[in-house]
């Protein structure tokens, strides 16, 4: 069964956007004043204030303590290039494209920067991905030729900030010696297909030789729901949350 992790404060803010958003008349005013109103703890409660506010407080902390998984140990971006987090992302976001798309993912990349927190050991929460994943991220995907895959390979090698599945790379001494998809080397004759979040492919973190890589698909997949729905899938198949680092990145 698919949760719907929406907030009831989300509503509420999003009414307070509505009353200051662009189309709605200003606020004409003559004249103001105003006054300095220090705050501290001799300021004292709004009551009226905090009777509005509580209920949707406390739905939030409900909806963020909601434990939707259990992890077999901490999972973090610790080290130099592959981490065990990187490579469980990178492939969740695989997995989940395509089962959405009906499409085959050949690579799929993650920037390490863009996981703010670890998985922790044990139960996982609602909270502890929005921790993880605090941005609005899309997934997207890409068509590579092979001249995009040795500039995505040289660029891993170059940064070591990507988690990635899909693609195995050696390096000696920072170049590049081997780079293959799904086990088997680069064929000029064909395309790939990366899936990659929206602020990569518009060249965040460096990487603009992707912004004129043809967009095959901008999806509206977030990547923080894409986490949610993969690990409560996992979890309704009776498994852990697990991942380890295995090699795919071989640096010498």
């Amino acid at each position: 069964m698919k949760r719907n992790f929406g907030f009831p404060i989300l509503a509420f803010l999003s009414a307070l956007l509505w009353i200051s958003a662009p189309g709605c008349a200003p606020l004409q005013l003559g004249t103001h004043q105003s006054t300095y109103l220090e705050i501290n703890e001799r300021l004292p409660d709004d009551q009226a204030t905090r009777a509005f506010i509580v209920p949707y407080k406390e739905a939030l902390e409900k909806e963020m303590n909601t434990v939707i998984g259990e992890s077999k140990k901490e999972l973090n971006t610790k080290g130099t290039s592959e981490s065990n987090l990187g490579n469980l992302v990178a492939d969740l976001q695989q997995k989940f494209v395509e089962r959405k798309l009906s499409t085959k993912v050949d690579i799929s990349v993650i920037n390490n920067g863009g996981l703010r927190n670890v998985i922790p050991s044990g139960p996982i929460t609602v909270g502890n991905i929005y921790e993880l994943s605090p941005f609005e991220n899309f997934i997207y995907l890409l068509e590579m030729h092979v001249e995009d895959i040795i500039r995505l390979a040289n660029y891993t090698i170059e940064k070591k900030n990507l988690g990635i599945a899909g693609m195995y790379l050696e390096a000696e001494n920072n170049e590049l010696v081997q780079v293959r998809i799904n086990g088997k080397p680069l064929d000029q004759n064909r395309t790939y297909v990366l899936a990659i979040n929206d602020y990569l492919a518009n060249g965040g973190d460096y990487m603009d030789f992707l912004i004129e890589v043809k967009r095959l698909e901008k999806t509206n997949f977030l990547l923080r729901e894409m986490l949610l729905e993969e690990i409560a899938q996992l979890t309704e198949k009776g498994q852990k949350v697990d991942a380890s680092i295995e090699g795919r990145q071989i640096y010498r």
